[in-house]
């Protein structure tokens, strides 16, 4: 006796499902519902989230009321404290400042040196940071070298934004002395 198994059923079995007019309506249909569902879903959730939304304000507008109402010591001590912080915050900004001015020390005295004029010499040189100034005194053998010297001074990188001037020239007794200064420009 022979027995015959047939191994592909499904394979050789037609699909009767046809897509209709009335059954694309019906998959629209319930798809509308769903969205309409959702829809509804979500605008519950967006109403329960004002209502809590609207419960926080009022309790945030009752919390700023009580805070209004302390004692204004409190409030003096919290101005005090903030005063503190300020000046804390101040100390720090001008450490700061002075630190990043101690960056520039050595490239203004490379543009010091730059400047080397024959027959004019710097007996002092003082930079301050708090002023931003530069202040040079020295003496000259000729009046004019300070000139040079000046626009010699001017045309270094390493003092691009300063500008120099001469405050004080003596010319008596000889050798002339002169002092110049530089202010950061603004």
């Amino acid at each position: 006796m022979q027995q015959q198994i047939n191994l592909y059923p499904l394979l050789s079995k037609k699909s009767n499902f046809e897509l209709t007019r009335r059954t694309a309506l019906s998959v629209y249909g319930i798809v509308f519902l769903l969205l309409i569902i959702i829809y509804s879903i979500d605008f519950r959730q967006t109403k329960h989230l004002e209502i809590q939304y609207n419960a926080l304000y009022s309790k945030v507008s009752q919390l700023q009321q009580e805070l209004d109402k302390l004692p204004m010591s409190d409030a003096a001590a919290l101005k005090d404290a903030i005063h503190a912080l300020r000046q804390t915050a101040e100390t720090k900004v001008n450490v700061l400042n002075s630190l990043t001015y101690r960056k520039n020390f050595s490239g203004y005295l490379l543009g010091l040196a730059d400047t080397n004029i024959p027959g004019v010499w710097l007996t002092e040189i003082i930079f301050n940071n708090l002023e931003q100034r530069i202040n040079l005194k020295g003496f000259a053998l000729q009046t004019i070298l300070i000139e040079k010297r000046l626009m010699e001074l001017d045309k270094q990188a390493a003092f691009s934004p300063m500008k120099f001037e001469v405050q004080n020239v003596i010319e008596q007794p000889a050798p002339p002395h002169f002092e110049i200064s530089a202010n950061q420009e603004t």
